[in-house]
């Protein structure tokens, strides 16, 4: 088994995390590995690196969408994977076109943000699998197309690591809450983050939350947080380094999560393995896969009420925090690692059946993307593009 993900980017994020994760997980266990990227951004090259996992970046900025196509296309001929895994965006599913038979060609849908009913009518015919990372995505696929692939759910991992110490026990200070993530609306639903600091301040209860994070609602979150953040109830901070991240995490007792949607989150999952105390919308996912009465709260997505009443509640009974602290860890451990999660894409893609034989072409023609018009992959558009991109 020789495995490529394929993505259209690898930006700082969920996606991210998750390749990272996958691919160093499968490098443990011996499997070959590359990652494949449309563009030049790699906030992680350090942890691919350390991970031993080579990473092939395109410089975007550069170079057209053809160009990249075709580099990407030689350096995957060149490691001659047994199954490519194509994650985030519409690149990397139309690299699954130009793969010669023989190679397993796998879709992964990582949440709502990449619309089955757009994706998969499109896409449907050059994949032999689709694999979603929660299990309601199942029936969004499902009623995406009347006959799409065969769909799988494969649960997520994080890797767990002996000398990753748990969060200190917090007996009598005010609880400590963390958000860390993209700042916007639309997915997160950070805007409800101000309407649960008024629920805390009229509760009476302290609290000492931690925003770490950045996108469009930042702004919105500085302004109506001011007199909170001058009080030193919320901290407003800016991204941090994966290295970082262990240590500020296990710094808190309790993870905070009003997102819309999601089909991770990864965070849940890293926050709980040092043992946070998770208080997230009762979403589809991942969150409901994972916390339970014993180790969490899942409470209405919508009401700041319910988040400030799950927090009271930890405030108050500080032995009920630590028994929850302890189960969420014991949860994350037990369950969730790297490892498991690379174990079931070895099994399911040695489930799938290749033909012996594969012969990669020396090049391929490159056609338009599916949906796009036709003329900018005409010579006269490819032209054009290339001396935008020049003098861009």
């Amino acid at each position: 088994m020789r495995i490529a993900i394929v993505a259209g980017g690898i930006p700082l994020g969920g996606s991210t995390t998750f390749i990272l994760y996958l691919a160093s997980a499968l490098r443990v266990l011996g499997v070959p590995v590359e990652v494949f990227s449309f563009t030049a951004n790699n906030p992680f090259s350090r942890e691919f690196s350390g991970a031993g996992v080579t990473v092939h970046v395109q410089d975007d900025k550069r170079l057209i969408y053809e160009d990249r196509l075709q580099s990407l296309y030689q350096a995957l001929r060149v490691f001659d994977p047994s199954a490519v895994v194509s994650v985030l965006g519409a690149e990397s599913y139309e690299m699954l076109r130009y793969l010669p038979l023989g190679v397993r060609r796998v879709g992964i849908i990582l949440d709502m943000a990449i619309k089955p009913q757009n994706f998969v009518p499109h896409y449907a015919h050059t994949m032999d699998h689709i694999v979603v990372i929660a299990r309601y995505l199942v029936e969004e696929v499902l009623r995406a197309k009347e006959h799409p692939p065969p769909v799988t759910h494969l649960q997520l991992g994080i890797p767990i690591t002996a000398n990753v110490a748990p969060r200190e026990p917090n007996l009598n200070a005010p609880l400590r809450l963390l958000y860390y993530g993209r700042l916007e609306n639309a997915s997160k639903g950070v805007r409800l983050f101000p309407d649960i600091v008024a629920a805390l301040n009229r509760r009476r209860v302290p609290f000492r939350w931690t925003i770490h994070g950045w996108g469009p609602e930042g702004k919105f979150l500085e302004q109506a947080l001011a007199l909170d953040v001058r009080k030193g109830n919320v901290i407003l901070s800016d991204h941090i380094s994966y290295a970082q991240l262990p240590s500020v995490i296990r710094s808190h007792d309790v993870y905070m999560l009003a997102s819309t949607n999601e089909g991770g989150p990864l965070t849940l999952l890293e926050s709980m393995r040092v043992g946070l105390v998770p208080i997230c919308g009762d979403i589809p996912g991942l969150v409901e896969d994972v916390i339970n009465s014993e180790n969490g709260f899942r409470v209405p997505r919508a009401d700041p009420e319910a988040y400030a009443e799950a927090i009271e509640a930890l405030h108050s009974d500080r032995a009920l925090l630590e028994r929850m602290s302890q189960a969420a860890r014991a949860t994350i451990t037990k369950e969730f690692s790297a490892e498991e999660m690379a174990h079931r894409y070895i099994r399911f893609l040695e489930s799938l059946n290749p033909t012996n034989t594969v012969v990669w072409p020396e090049r391929i023609r490159v056609r338009p993307i599916l949906g796009q018009g036709r003329f900018r992959y005409t010579a006269a558009g490819r032209g054009l593009r290339r001396l935008m991109k020049a003098f861009s």
